[in-house]
């Protein structure tokens, strides 16, 4: 039962984050990128920090404070910023497949400190997941964006992509010693902490006011549900199961994301699209097998 609660909240929480994009693609012509990450982490570290002061630990030490900090303007703060930057210079779905390498630098940052083994079932799902995106995105991958310059977006996106990584593999031991509730606030909060320089610089106070109702009403949205609940989610599996396991379902996002597109923007699904999302499920069973074999072999241990 553990198992698919852990599942079924990591699912819930990348498929959150692919309305996300979705939002995001409508704001972006209202909005600059900066200040919708911020104005989301801002919404979000606010509707999450009730559960700070209700669930308060006496675990928090300066020393997590600290991290806990740096982990928010890394994820919250520089990883955003990394991540909407590639995009100018690449097309959505070669932005998407990059960043969808996420589980391998998190397996291989996982494994060169110690923190988790590479078994074979896990690699397995990692190529599924990888090859399903490829064959997903596979008649889109030759669009280039507006501004497009030759790999530029793509590294700059598999630097975003290495910041994920980062973030996945060393928030799970702050989050062993500190709950989700005190963590996601904290850190959501020290990102938009950051991005308000650039923010202020762009003049956010004359843009928000010229939003209409509709307009904040998704930019609410963004941040407290795609924003604070789906951020929350992320964290609260971190603490349950591997760092790899929990961004192998980061795909979900562009599939969602896609799938929005043609009920709401008009957008095209081909037939490689759902071959695509057939393998990538295929690769996520196998992601909650390895999970499920990992619990299993501990309780044994216990």
């Amino acid at each position: 039962m553990t198992a698919l609660r852990v599942t079924l909240a990591i699912m819930c929480c990348h498929i959150l984050t692919g309305t996300a994009s979705v939002i995001t693609r409508y704001l972006v012509s209202v909005l600059d990128p900066v200040e919708i990450a911020f104005m989301r982490y801002l919404f979000g570290g606010f509707a999450m920090l009730p559960l700070f002061f209700l669930f308060r630990t006496s675990n928090l030490t300066k020393t997590l404070l600290l991290k806990i900090a740096g982990l928010g303007a890394l994820f919250f703060g520089l990883f955003p910023f990394l991540f909407s930057w590639g995009f100018v210079y690449t097309s959505a779905a070669r932005g998407s497949l990059v960043l969808a390498t996420m589980p391998i630098w998190t397996m291989l940052i996982g494994k060169a400190i110690g923190h988790e083994a590479i078994n074979r079932t896990s690699l397995i799902a990692i190529v599924l997941t990888f090859l399903g995106l490829t064959v997903a995105l596979s008649d889109k991958l030759l669009l280039f964006s507006e501004h497009e310059v030759l790999f530029k977006g793509e590294l700059i996106m598999l630097l975003a992509a290495m910041m994920g990584a980062i973030y996945a593999t060393f928030a799970r031991k702050v989050l062993q010693a500190v709950p989700a509730s005190t963590v996601t606030p904290l850190a959501m909060l020290t990102g938009c902490l950051c991005l308000s320089p650039f923010s202020i610089a762009n003049g956010i106070d004359i843009h928000v006011l010229a939003l209409s109702p509709m307009q904040i009403g998704l930019m609410v949205y963004l941040g407290v549900v795609a924003g604070g609940l789906a951020f929350f989610l992320l964290n609260w599996v971190l603490n349950k199961s591997t760092a790899t396991f929990t961004t192998l379902f980061v795909t979900l996002n562009p599939i969602t994301a896609i799938i929005l597109g043609y009920l709401f923007l008009d957008e095209v699904i081909e037939l490689n699209f759902i071959i695509g999302v057939l393998i990538v499920f295929a690769g996520l069973a196998f992601a909650v097998r390895s999970h499920a074999q990992g619990n299993q072999r501990g309780a044994e241990a216990v």
